[in-house]
């Protein structure tokens, strides 16, 4: 194991960070423990990262920074200890470090893929997980729908290996060393999304599928005519309106175009038979804007223009959706759900927050439609948006403290260039009209809106309360806190608890 002391290191925006006391690369289980019991006899604390890449200050260090990158191994799975009713279900098992990238390229070897995963594979397995990181499908899961174990080191250099009530491992015949099994519901759905406040997860068990092809399909539209189809949910069907599509992702323009209407574009990712040819235009996406995407000219020149001449930017982002469009693409799943452009994307600077879809809610459109006003009002003031605005749907989620837990959502994401003029500015706005129409905030994202208003978790996280008695179990000293989870009091909202419990 690696400590340096006094390091610095910021997230990938740069944005938070600062000179770590403790920067640490452990490189085993014993490592991460001899880690969390140090910190704990210092009363100092103590938080893991992966790649950075949450926009919001969730993974900060104050301390200790434990820096995951040399977890990265896949590990045995023992299936003697598997319940016979699990045997044929597709699992590995996983050291949290290692990034989706890696992680995919090592199921393809095993003819394995991801379910589901977001637009970009830099983050690693446990940063993906910790904070919800969702990709697009009403019937798909987020990242922590895909684990079916895991291995906490919690205080005091406990190993828990947690599971739900009715977990994968038979506990009669459970023999991992030093480390004790856990399974209960209501760790389990707290655990899986932490932010990191429980303590330091070493390893996963994930569920996943076997290699699968999908067709990708880009179509241009305006906004009349896909918001009727979103709003009677027959943009997720096929023609016959029953068959549905695996993932649906919409990009749209909160400008008006010259029909005085808003371009967008609908990505459908559609399941195919392996076997199905592929010509050599299918093979590839729109070629031109992947490579730009890519290339560290395009950020530099969108930014230019967005400090420069700002009032560019409705044409601009019209031009740049409609140069999206492809005709088909074919592929393996997870090279599928990779969309690409990571030189621009990990440059970003975004909030995103989900709406509930159940009973044929709404309130996604109306948000969405209130933020294109605030856009062509915010011109004005020379206020620009620099990116298309998102939607994207995603499954339920039995886990705590996801924004899906009462049911499907649709995402809207705000994404602007980094260092767009009063970024902030803008992205309270934007806050504040879709918290107003019953959105619920990404973890991982700008979420300002949330501060000193603990009403608004209490309100849209129905389990609250229990993932706070299992918060203050696994970190009663706030070892495993941090700033974030300070200025939103997790693990305390509307709790009696002695002052000195409060900090560390």
């Amino acid at each position: 194991m690696r400590i340096i002391k006094n390091k610095r290191w910021f997230n990938t925006i740069k944005k938070f960070g600062g000179r770590m006391p403790y920067y640490c690369i452990p490189k085993s289980l014993q490592d991460v423990i001899l880690l969390v019991k140090r910190a704990e006899s210092e009363n100092k604390r103590i938080k893991a990262v992966g790649s950075g890449h949450s926009f919001s200050d969730v993974a900060v260090p104050e301390s200790y920074l434990v820096d995951l990158k040399k977890l990265d191994k896949l590990l045995s799975l023992d299936k003697d200890t598997i319940k016979p009713d699990f045997h044929t279900l597709n699992l590995v098992h996983v050291e949290g470090g290692m990034t989706v990238q890696k992680f995919n390229r090592r199921m393809e070897l095993m003819d394995l893929c991801v379910a589901n995963m977001g637009g970009i594979d830099n983050q690693t397995l446990a940063g993906a997980i910790a904070t919800g990181t969702h990709g697009t499908g009403l019937g798909l899961p987020s990242f922590p729908g895909m684990v079916r174990s895991l291995l906490l080191v919690t205080h005091g250099g406990k190993c828990l290996r947690i599971e739900p009530t009715n977990g994968i491992t038979n506990a009669d015949q459970y023999n991992e060393t030093g480390v004790e099994l856990v399974q209960n519901d209501k760790i389990f759905y707290s655990a899986i999304l932490s932010l990191g406040c429980f303590g330091i997860v070493y390893s996963f068990i994930l569920e996943m599928e076997k290699m699968y092809y999908l067709e990708e399909t880009k179509k241009c539209y305006e906004w009349s005519t896909i918001k009727p189809q979103l709003e009677d949910r027959s943009l997720f069907y096929e023609k016959d309106g029953t068959t549905p599509i695996r993932g649906v992702m919409v990009q749209v323009n909160p400008y008006e175009n010259d029909q005085k209407d808003h371009t967008c574009i609908v990505v459908r990712h559609r399941l195919i038979e392996k076997k199905r040819g592929r010509s050599i235009g299918d093979a590839t996406r729109n070629w031109i804007s992947s490579i730009l995407g890519r290339l560290p000219v395009s950020y530099w020149v969108i930014r230019r223009i967005a400090n420069k001449n700002a009032a560019k930017m409705p044409k601009m982002i019209d031009r740049s959706l409609r140069s999206l469009k492809d005709k088909r693409y074919i592929n393996k799943g997870y090279k599928i759900l990779y969309q690409g452009a990571e030189f621009v994307k990990i440059r970003a600077y975004d909030s995103e927050f989900a709406f509930d879809m159940t009973g044929n809610k709404n309130d996604f459109v109306v948000a969405l439609e209130e933020m294109f006003k605030k856009a062509e009002s915010n011109k004005a003031d020379k206020l620009y948006q620099t990116a298309p605005m998102g939607l994207r749907f995603v499954d339920q989620s039995p886990a705590y403290l996801s924004p899906e837990y009462r049911g499907q959502v649709a995402y809207i994401d705000t994404p602007f260039i980094l260092h767009t003029p009063k970024l902030d500015e803008i992205l309270l706005g934007y806050q504040e009209i879709m918290l107003k129409n019953k959105g619920i905030p990404h973890w991982g994202k700008i979420n300002t809106i949330l501060d000193g208003k603990p009403e608004i978790i209490q309100a849209n996280y129905p389990k609250l309360k229990e993932w706070q008695e299992v918060f203050r179990e696994f970190n009663p000293n706030k070892i495993f806190s941090n700033k974030f989870s300070d200025r939103l009091n997790l693990g305390f909202i509307g709790e009696e608890v002695p002052s000195e419990n409060l900090n560390v």
